[in-house]
């Protein structure tokens, strides 16, 4: 059990925050065969075939592609982000019980307060929100449809007779949400020497690393590349002055002023 770190230790927390920071803004776009080599490299881990990888251009590109695979009766088969998560939280767990439980929350507020902050709450709740709303414009009666096909109702043990429990998830896996999980578990396999599995950790740092959002189905994984262009204010906010603030190589862009999208005409 780790109980304690050494000021030298610490003092690296801000190389490593700033080491994924610089990951989760990157604007290089996805090498087909490295994405490809990951992500069946996931499913390999997961005991299921290789899928029919489709690298898109964004998200947006990605969730009209899912309607139209539906449509064309592709058996794009069941959904498994739960599974990618699933075994994100088991690679954190294992780490997690090497330390004291204080040391962790403490590692975690010094090391991911500013990552959680801007990839997590100003960069993928907005955008995702946005994203959204467009594609139910877009979409009009398509719109049940795609929301059947990516949030997926998982029912739960109900408390009592009168609270049917129910969890909707989104069949997606992006690289921002997951930033802060990566950083953490870099920081401590690679200062802390904690044990790991060392092809795991490879893949979720490569996922991570390389990919934009990934939306994972048992015959079908789609792959958005990241953004070309991030644009951010002095405080870490979406912003661009009558430019995109987020813009992807087939055009789908957000325009924002500091934080606030802009909902163009």
């Amino acid at each position: 059990m780790i109980n304690s770190i050494f000021q030298e230790q610490e003092k690296l927390m801000l190389k490593y925050t700033q080491q994924w920071l610089k990951i989760g803004l990157k604007t290089e776009q996805i090498d087909y065969q490295k994405i490809k080599t990951e992500v069946n490299a996931i499913y390999s881990l997961f005991g299921i075939k290789q899928p029919e990888v489709v690298l898109v251009s964004s998200p947006y590109e990605a969730l009209k592609k899912l309607v139209q695979l539906d449509e064309l009766s592709k058996k794009i088969g069941q959904p498994l982000e739960k599974l990618v998560h699933k075994q994100i939280s088991l690679s954190k767990l294992q780490i997690k019980v090497q330390l004291d439980e204080e040391l962790w929350f403490f590692i975690r507020r010094k090391l991911l307060s500013e990552l959680i902050d801007l990839f997590l709450d100003k960069l993928e709740i907005p955008f995702w929100n946005f994203l959204e709303e467009e594609l139910e414009t877009e979409l009009g009666n398509k719109w049940d449809q795609l929301i059947s096909l990516l949030w997926i109702e998982k029912k739960l043990q109900p408390h009592n007779e009168w609270e049917p429990s129910t969890e909707l998830y989104c069949n997606s896996f992006s690289s921002w949400a997951n930033i802060s999980e990566a950083c953490i578990c870099d920081f401590c396999i690679s200062v802390l020497n904690c044990e790991h599995n060392p092809e795991e950790w490879k893949i979720l740092k490569n996922l991570i690393n390389y990919c934009g959002w990934i939306f994972p189905y048992e015959n079908v994984c789609l792959v958005s590349s990241r953004p070309s262009i991030i644009r951010l204010d002095e405080q870490n906010n979406f912003h661009g002055e009558g430019v995109p603030a987020i813009q992807f190589t087939d055009g789908f862009s957000v325009y924002a002023n500091h934080g606030t999208i802009l909902l163009l005409e």
